[in-house]
């Protein structure tokens, strides 16, 4: 399997849309990065696409995420008091 993502990376990497990073490939399911903030809709669409492109292009099994964003407020909540 390791082959197999190898080479589907290679394959994925000059297509990526612009604003965004890979992050990882986990068998068929691509995880990207945003690296400008994008109004929700206009990001759906683009990343739509991009999977259709994949798919025609790549693997049909491919599937695209973006990576979870932790939310910050509630991360600063959780370390107040925590001496390092």
């Amino acid at each position: 399997m390791p082959q197999l993502e190898a080479a589907l990376e290679l394959a994925i990497l000059p297509l990526l849309p612009p604003n965004t990073e890979f992050v990882r490939l986990q068998g068929r399911r691509l995880t990207l990065r945003m690296l400008a903030p994008m109004p929700t809709p206009e990001r759906g669409h683009m990343l739509l696409e991009f999977e259709r492109r994949l798919r025609r292009e790549v693997d049909q099994k491919l599937e695209v995420f973006l990576e979870p964003k932790g939310d910050v407020n509630t991360l600063r909540v959780r370390l107040r008091g925590v001496k390092l």
